[in-house]
């Protein structure tokens, strides 16, 4: 079987501008994979076939979702069983199963061997999410628009992340109807990205300076238990500490592995479940 890495997103700031007058919010965001993510297996099948393990039943199936959209693309009968062993928790604001939508993308373009070109694939990406596109990008990036529009940027950070979910899901739909945004858009904050996002690197202060979530206000009055995890992260040495996306998991980062894995043990034995990883980088 053929195997795809199917890494988990941070939003590292996240600003909402407003409602459009198509339903979706228009946002800002700077986003990073993570090496937290889940495993895709794929091998050619006389049908479709989409298994998650642990077992559990999506909707909708983005995995499912994506491999007959691929389907209708390259013609013919194509069939696969694929293979989704879960680790990115859900419901979490994490991208889980967008990350796993563009996965399966990439990953049933090699069992097929098929010639799909990029932007068929990122035409495909774009109709199945908003997050979808980043994912099959997996590079850092500024998302615009509802977050499809995605512009790759030169960030490398040299920090690990401590991911704590709290043990419950926050619907994303849920989470944008409490912002009860205008439908007047607002600016994008002027935030001088050339020189600030080089800076971050070695300067972790600024990250407190220049980055936040507009979805934080919200979630801390109806959610203190996500506010108190933030403040016990800084406790433990976190520089920065924030949730990412709409919730509910809470990622703080710190200077060091050691730090980091040391902090994680605050948590240990309690229905908190935590991870340490770094930034997602590409081989090759």
């Amino acid at each position: 079987m053929l195997v795809e890495f199917a890494p988990a997103k941070l939003n590292l700031g996240l600003w909402i501008l407003g409602r459009r007058s198509d339903g979706y919010h228009e946002l800002l965001s700077l986003v990073v994979p993570i090496t937290l993510g889940d495993e895709l297996l794929a091998e050619p099948d006389r049908q479709l076939r989409v298994v998650y393990e642990p077992p559990h039943e999506f909707v909708p199936d983005l995995v499912s979702m994506a491999a007959r959209e691929l389907q209708e693309v390259v013609g013919g009968p194509y069939g696969a069983k694929i293979v989704v062993r879960k680790r990115i928790p859900v419901g979490a604001g994490l991208g889980g199963g967008s990350s796993d939508a563009a996965a399966t993308l990439r990953l049933l373009c090699q069992v097929w061997q098929c010639a799909v070109s990029h932007e068929q694939l990122y035409a495909l990406a774009q109709r199945l999410g908003s997050d979808v596109p980043f994912f099959l990008l997996r590079k850092p990036a500024l998302l615009r628009g509802r977050g499809e529009r995605v512009q790759p940027v030169p960030l490398v950070l040299p920090y690990t992340f401590l991911v704590l979910y709290p043990g419950f899901s926050i619907s994303t739909a849920w989470a944008y109807a409490q912002l009860r945004c205008s439908e007047r858009l607002r600016a994008e904050p002027a935030l001088p990205w050339e020189e600030l996002l080089p800076r971050l690197a070695h300067e972790p202060e600024l990250f407190g300076r220049y980055l936040s979530n507009d979805f934080e206000p919200m979630l801390w009055a109806e959610y203190p238990q996500l506010r108190q995890l933030q403040r016990e992260l800084i406790q433990e040495g976190a520089f920065y500490a924030g949730v990412t996306g709409s919730g509910s998991a809470i990622f703080g980062i710190f200077e060091t592995e050691a730090q980091a894995h040391a902090a994680a043990q605050r948590w240990r034995g309690q229905a908190i479940q935590s991870f340490v990883c770094q930034m997602y980088r590409e081989v090759g």
